[in-house]
């Protein structure tokens, strides 16, 4: 399921690979054909990713984020990992927020055809 939407200011735009009903809400489910992240920084950049899923598709189905549960599962492994700290709207807009603005690339003029 193809997604676009905004999260603090920042459009954001994924694909989700699979959304599972349950008796509380909705299951997202990331497929990863990798190993899953090592390092605490590969960890924390993935859940961001999931986090931002998770919201993607509370917003999609008009649901509250918090009847929403996301996972990776890595296909080659056989591993499903569920983050248990996964940023909510508010989470994910102060960490955009804290993202310094990048400096503007002047546009270079064009040079005329001779």
């Amino acid at each position: 399921m193809p997604f676009e939407t905004l999260i603090g200011g920042q459009l954001v735009r994924g694909r989700i690979d699979a959304v599972f009903s349950t008796l509380t809400g909705f299951d997202v489910v990331d497929w990863k054909t990798g190993k899953p992240p090592r390092s605490a920084e590969e960890k924390q950049a993935a859940t961001v990713q999931l986090a931002a899923y998770r919201l993607a598709w509370a917003r999609l189905a008009g649901v509250p984020v918090d009847s929403v549960r996301a996972a990776f599962y890595y296909v080659a492994r056989n591993v499903t990992i569920r983050p248990a700290d996964l940023l909510d709207e508010a989470g994910l807009h102060a960490l955009i927020d804290q993202i310094p603005e990048t400096e503007q690339i002047p546009e270079t003029e064009q040079i005329p055809e001779s």
